[in-house]
């Protein structure tokens, strides 16, 4: 596993453990944050197991539905440091 990949993977569960301390705050189950936040609750648990990466639009609906900002949502997550490789010129394999 590549640096890429590996900080990518550690901040996905950094995300994941902050989301899933949040949810367990304020509602009873990943289904109540899913039914008040108008998304799959599927999607809720790859998110809090940090298989999932959140998109823009996720992270404005569950910020919303937790009444914070993202910047609180995302507390403790740091900024990358690691940079995704540019793709190689012969085909081969990215990080």
């Amino acid at each position: 596993m590549g640096a890429y990949t590996a900080e990518r993977a550690e901040l996905l569960q950094q995300f994941a453990a902050g989301l899933r301390e949040l949810r367990k705050a304020n509602y009873p189950s990943q289904e109540a944050l899913a039914d008040a936040a108008g998304l799959h609750r599927t999607q809720i648990g790859s998110l809090e197991q940090g298989k999932r990466e959140p998109g823009l639009l996720t992270l404005l609906i569950l910020a919303n539905t937790f009444g914070i900002t993202i910047d609180k949502l995302v507390k403790g997550v740091p900024v990358p440091k690691e940079r995704r490789p540019p793709p190689s010129k012969k085909g081969g394999k990215r990080d």
